[in-house]
């Protein structure tokens, strides 16, 4: 597993790219050692479930939050042989942000010093009695880090060191700097003199992207600095609680509309003949789910064992009728998304028999399909008991099963 050395070291950019390969192969190929024919991009994949993803995380990212788990464990002092190692012979005295990288310095330390910038913006320090927060290069007040406007020459004119701490800039409550630094950088004047307290440590802090505090740990660092998107609405009629993964799976690329449909191979300059199930229009997704004839009369078959008996045939209002009405955790939730998910996977997969297998089956045998595989998954739920529980168990012959089979076990 990469994660180890993924908390150890910055991997080359080579073996980022070979590793991600290797998944895009398994998620698209089943086969690790082939080159990926993706049908959506990596960087949409990899984001979570609720925002359109799948909930891989990208390795750069992962890689990027656990070293900065290093970066966390230099700035709050933490106790131990390798941080002291550092203050001693890479810092020297120095802030972890005044380190400038060069190339003489080991590789490893120079590529940690290279995600600095990512994470300072939420990095703060919370003044005590100010000997362990730097005055010019930490993050301590509304306008740190303060070297960003003030040069080194205008400190050391003023008589203070590079490597003033804040403690060192007050004295009775005033700051130490000159009056005239508050016409050269009007913005000191929103800087307030900290209350100082001599017998408290400084803190540091991590602020999440919302600028709320938030305990530090390497999942607070990659939910801030990953890429995001809007959250989607269909996230549950996807990916509930006993959703069949395969159908999930599928479910989702049917709401991404990426299954290769007749419609988008024709933008690729492919001859496409009409819908092999209906024989009529050319297929898309919007025609398969369910407006085909031949899926229409399957879902006409399979909808009276659902909630769903007054939707019409279509992917979207089949869709926008779960997420108005919410249950996600209900037992009659978990059956309707159950028949859709299955729906969805045996049409396209009568549709892809008929079209490279010259294999075919009947409406009636697809809803039985459908029927029994959503009725299999059913009977490994436990589900509490109600008079709803009871009324769906009973449409779907699942109370009489369950009872004889208490039975079975009791003779």
């Amino acid at each position: 597993m990469y994660v180890y050395w993924a908390s150890v070291l910055v991997l080359p950019s080579s073996i980022v790219k070979d590793l991600e390969q290797k998944m895009k192969g398994f998620l698209w190929q089943k086969n690790s050692n082939e080159r990926a024919k993706s049908k959506v991009a990596w960087s949409d994949v990899c984001l979570p479930k609720t925002e359109g993803g799948l909930g891989i995380r990208k390795i750069s990212d992962v890689n990027r939050s656990l070293i900065s788990y290093h970066l966390w464990s230099i700035i709050t002092h933490r106790k131990s042989l390798w941080v002291d190692w550092i203050y001693d012979y890479k810092l020297k005295g120095r802030s972890i942000w005044d380190v400038t990288p060069k190339a003489k310095m080991t590789w490893s330390w120079r590529k940690i010093l290279q995600i600095r910038e990512l994470i300072r913006p939420h990095i703060r320090h919370k003044i005590g009695n100010g000997r362990d927060t730097f005055a010019w290069s930490d993050n301590w007040c509304t306008q740190s880090p303060l070297n960003r406007f003030i040069t080194p020459r205008d400190i050391y004119n003023a008589g203070f060191s590079l490597h003033a701490k804040v403690a060192d800039l007050v004295s009775n409550m005033n700051w130490k700097w000159p009056d005239a630094w508050y016409d050269l950088f009007p913005v000191l004047i929103h800087v307030h003199v900290p209350v100082i307290i001599t017998n408290r440590n400084d803190g540091t802090i991590w602020h999440d992207m919302h600028g709320d505090e938030r305990t530090f740990s390497t999942m607070m660092v990659w939910d801030t600095i990953r890429q995001r998107k809007q959250l989607i609405n269909w996230y549950n009629v996807v990916w509930f609680t006993h959703s069949i993964p395969r159908h999930a799976f599928h479910a989702w690329l049917v709401c991404q509309n990426k299954l290769n449909t007749q419609d988008r191979m024709k933008k690729w300059n492919m001859n496409m003949s009409c819908c092999p199930l209906c024989m009529r229009n050319m297929d898309s997704h919007e025609h398969l789910f369910f407006e085909c004839d031949f899926a229409n009369q399957v879902w006409k078959t399979i909808r009276v064992f659902t909630d769903m008996v007054q939707v019409e045939g279509k992917w979207e209002d089949i869709v926008q009728f779960l997420i108005s009405r919410g249950e996600w955790k209900s037992i009659s939730s978990t059956v309707d998304g159950l028949v859709l998910g299955a729906a969805a996977y045996y049409i396209w997969q009568e549709r892809n028999a008929r079209l490279f297998e010259n294999d075919k089956r009947t409406p009636t045998q697809i809803s039985n399909v459908i029927l029994k595989t959503v009725r299999m998954r059913l009977l490994s739920i436990r589900v509490k008991d109600s008079i709803t529980t009871r009324r769906i168990m009973t449409r779907w012959d699942i109370l009489k099963t369950k009872e004889s089979n208490r039975m079975e076990d009791k003779g």
